[in-house]
């Protein structure tokens, strides 16, 4: 009895050293989160899941704390295998982002606690501009970029593609920008396109409207090369290129429906700024225009000669002939038509087989030029023959009349003159020279 009685008085005893010997939860606890050196760590606004389960990520170690010499926790694994434990591996995409290729979560997570969704130690924006700085220092920023929404267009761990992109170019571009996705049905769509958007667009910010990666058709020089080069050149230049539309004054950006990226087909795109080359009333249109198209005489960007010319062409009425200065023309018409004073074949201007183009261009001193009789683009006669001669200031009627083997015509500068192929007469010269003519047989 007196046993019982002695062990009944030791029991208080003994359980307070237990107690005292048995680590205590809550004061582990009030080691950690709430003592004075940690206090802080979960007061954010966004609290870790086992940010209160300090043994969740840190186990007891016998490595003195920097502070007060004592034990102090360690992480069970390092990082990323640590982060792992709980959240997927964000290391398998073909792309992982720098920080997670490295392990190096702490990077862009705070692991205890933040004010910022997702446990970023700051606003998205600044935290991204920290690795990635002058993103947004720009006239026009991608609204994305502006307000900081970056994971709107990049995977902030990993990505299978490029740059971290979520989607491919295009089709990223496209999740925003839904009224482009018709532009891709077109017939026509731009190369460029189809590499991505990025080839003309910076997708952060850039100093031009619409995010354009160069200043206005510089942009588009940079794949076009040579026509920038031909501006360099150029005596005259398309003055649509000089305007604020540049380029776009004549091409479709994305895609058309006609070659070209043209806003419209052939010459109804010319003719929308040059509606008085070809009138209602001329139905006699020049080989070019009838196939919808004025290029093969015109550079539609820029060029050495003059109105946009693709090769040379005398711009008077009166012209020493010159093989070189007819480029122009001899680019589609045969050389002999002017060479030669006699010929059966090359023109159908002729007074038997006399050669009356010939006769009226090929001069030393006073050639015409083909202007002096044809209009260039349109006609309501035949061969493109101008109803009207202009000298010097005044317009003279050429009265140009056709016929199944000739024709006639007079204009002022000789008398009424007929021509036949099949029976000819004698064909004037023109009156300069029947004046030297006549100042010869005076003498």
């Amino acid at each position: 009895m007196f046993r019982n009685v002695f062990l009944s008085s030791l029991l208080p005893i003994l359980l307070v050293l237990c107690h005292a010997l048995i680590p205590d939860p809550a004061a582990a606890a009030e080691s950690c989160s709430t003592a004075t050196c940690h206090a802080s760590l979960l007061k954010q606004k966004n609290v870790h899941a086992v940010a209160g389960s300090c043994d969740s990520c840190h186990q007891a170690s016998t490595t003195p704390h920097p502070q007060t010499g004592k034990k102090t926790f360690q992480l069970i694994q390092e990082p990323p295998a640590l982060c792992e434990m709980c959240h997927p591996p964000m290391v398998k995409k073909k792309h992982p982002h720098a920080p997670v290729e490295g392990g190096m979560c702490t990077t862009c997570h705070n692991p205890h606690s933040s004010p910022e969704p997702k446990l970023l130690p700051q606003p998205m924006k600044d935290l991204c501009l920290q690795c990635h700085p002058g993103k947004t220092d720009h006239k026009f920023v991608h609204g994305p970029t502006a307000t900081g929404d970056c994971t709107s267009c990049h995977s902030p761990h990993g990505a299978d593609l490029k740059a971290l992109l979520v989607k491919k170019n295009e089709e990223l571009c496209y999740l925003c920008h839904v009224d482009m996705q018709p532009e891709m049905k077109r017939k026509h769509i731009h190369p460029a396109l189809l590499g991505g958007c990025t080839s003309c667009h910076d997708p952060h910010g850039s100093p031009s409207k619409k995010l354009l990666a160069a200043e206005g058709e510089q942009v588009c020089f940079r794949c076009h090369a040579r026509v920038g080069e031909v501006l360099q050149k150029a005596k005259s230049i398309h003055p649509p290129l000089k305007s604020p539309k540049g380029c776009a004054s004549c091409h479709m950006p994305h895609s058309s429906d006609g070659p070209k990226l043209l806003l419209k087909m052939g010459k109804d795109l010319c003719l929308e700024c040059h509606p008085k080359v070809v009138a209602k009333e001329q139905t006699v249109l020049h080989g070019p225009i009838q196939k919808e198209t004025c290029t093969p005489c015109h550079d539609p960007h820029g060029s050495p000669n003059g109105k946009l010319l693709k090769g040379s062409f005398p711009d008077n009425f009166y012209s020493a002939y010159d093989d070189k200065q007819y480029g122009l023309c001899f680019a589609c018409h045969n050389r002999d038509l002017l060479r030669f004073p006699t010929t059966s074949y090359a023109t159908g201007f002729r007074d038997g087989d006399r050669n009356l183009h010939h006769l009226h261009v090929n001069k030393k001193d006073k050639g015409r030029s083909c202007q002096s009789c044809h209009l260039v683009h349109a006609s309501e006669a035949p061969k493109l023959i101008a109803d009207k001669v202009l000298f010097g200031k005044w317009k003279l009627p050429l009265r140009y009349v056709k016929t199944d083997t000739g024709g006639s015509c007079s204009p002022g500068c000789h008398k009424q003159f007929h021509y036949d192929r099949k029976t000819p007469g004698k064909a004037p010269e023109p009156a300069d020279v029947q004046s030297k003519e006549k100042k010869k047989t005076r003498k």
